[in-house]
């Protein structure tokens, strides 16, 4: 993947008049407006371990709009029809949307998810077909993708595929690219896109180059509101960039700090952090004006890895006005703390967080956000 190209001459290229309009998607998904649900990832596991359906009515007894799976198989571990069928007709009638995924792009990390290579037979693409045919039955279209896998730890290459030192991360975004490429017949056979999630290792501008490569398209993104910054992303500034291109969304917040480890960024409830939600609806709104935003609250600490000077050379887009502003939205974090308008770090991150004050954190998020909606009249109204 070339990075010798400029900021502005890069982006002068990527037209965002290429990427074509949502397709519609459920009965529910037709609703005018945004619309909040949640990412079922991060939900109770007595509730995930008994199946899609109780996953559907967890959300509609917490008052969310919508359920998000990473993957499909999470729906139905066999891809069996009716189950999928079942599963799309509950939604409707709960009046919930349905958003699935399809999971990890980069050849490199697929080994992570056996489960995924075990239901191809040991052929990982074989299973993604199958995946995408799945998704097509049950008129699910804008999917849920990603390239990186992490595991959080120390060291930092154990934490980001960008970092690993037996294969380059330029490497493993030219496989990547290869094979979304060999998919893409497929993808526009079915009329199907996959959303590539910011994650963590990608940064706006790579996304930009994967999407400019193989087709707006077939190639689009899940916006990860909490992960601009730990890829050395301001957040407002590759929100711009990439808003066009978002037909997925994953809500998440947090804050920035100086802690012993460094600049870090630590989780909070939508709204309490750095990410400014307000201008991110009217962004989004000009382009999407129906989209799905699904919350993603958990508790965590992590330190941003482009902050270690060890680690700056793997982020050669990063500028120093980059890191001026990451320190400005910081020493505003910082301050909220000392005015006592949020929790300190420590203190917050004492607090319980079991199934109940997990279902708050984001029953509050949603109000955060419904409100924002509404006032702003993209939806509820």
């Amino acid at each position: 993947m070339a990075s010798s190209i400029s900021r502005r001459s890069f982006l002068s290229t990527v037209s965002a008049a290429a990427a074509r309009p949502l397709l519609a998607q459920s009965t529910a998904a037709k609703l005018a407006g945004m619309r909040v649900g949640v990412d079922t990832d991060k939900q109770p596991r007595a509730v995930q371990s008994k199946g899609a359906i109780a996953i559907l009515d967890y959300v509609k007894q917490g008052g969310f709009d919508g359920a998000a799976f990473r993957l499909i198989l999470d729906v139905s571990p066999t891809l069996d029809p009716v189950q999928l069928k079942e599963a799309k007709a509950h939604a409707d009638s709960l009046g919930l949307f349905l958003e699935v995924g399809v999971g990890w792009m980069n050849p490199y990390n697929t080994p992570e998810r056996p489960e995924i290579r075990r239901f191809g037979g040991g052929d990982y693409r074989l299973a993604m077909e199958r995946m995408l045919k799945a998704c097509r039955l049950i008129d699910c279209t804008e999917l849920w993708a990603v390239s990186a896998h992490t595991v959080h730890g120390s060291p930092s290459f154990i934490a980001y595929d960008r970092l690993r030192t037996d294969v380059s991360w330029g490497d493993q975004l030219a496989a990547m690219t290869k094979f979304i490429n060999s998919l893409a017949p497929m993808l526009r056979d079915l009329k199907l896109r996959l959303n590539l999630e910011a994650h963590g290792d990608e940064t706006s501008y790579e996304l930009l180059r994967i999407i400019n490569e193989v087709g707006p398209d077939v190639v689009g993104v899940t916006l990860d509101s909490g992960n601009f910054a730990l890829e050395g992303d301001v957040p407002m500034d590759a929100l711009r960039r990439l808003a066009p291109y978002i037909n997925y969304a994953q809500a998440k917040d947090g804050i920035l700090y100086h802690g012993k480890d460094g600049l870090s960024l630590q989780t909070r409830n939508i709204g309490e952090g750095v990410f400014d939600w307000p201008a991110a609806l009217d962004v989004l709104s000009k382009y999407h004006p129906n989209l799905h935003i699904c919350i993603e609250n958990y508790r965590a600490i992590s330190p941003l890895p482009w902050a270690d000077p060890k680690n700056r050379r793997h982020y050669p887009e990063l500028t120093d006005a980059d890191v001026k502003e990451f320190e400005r939205l910081a020493a505003g974090s910082e301050e909220r703390i000392r005015r006592g308008e949020i929790l300190g770090v420590d203190e917050y991150q004492k607090l319980p967080f079991r199934d109940d004050e997990r279902l708050k954190s984001y029953q509050d998020s949603a109000a955060y956000l419904k409100k924002l909606i509404k006032e702003k009249r993209l939806g509820y109204m």
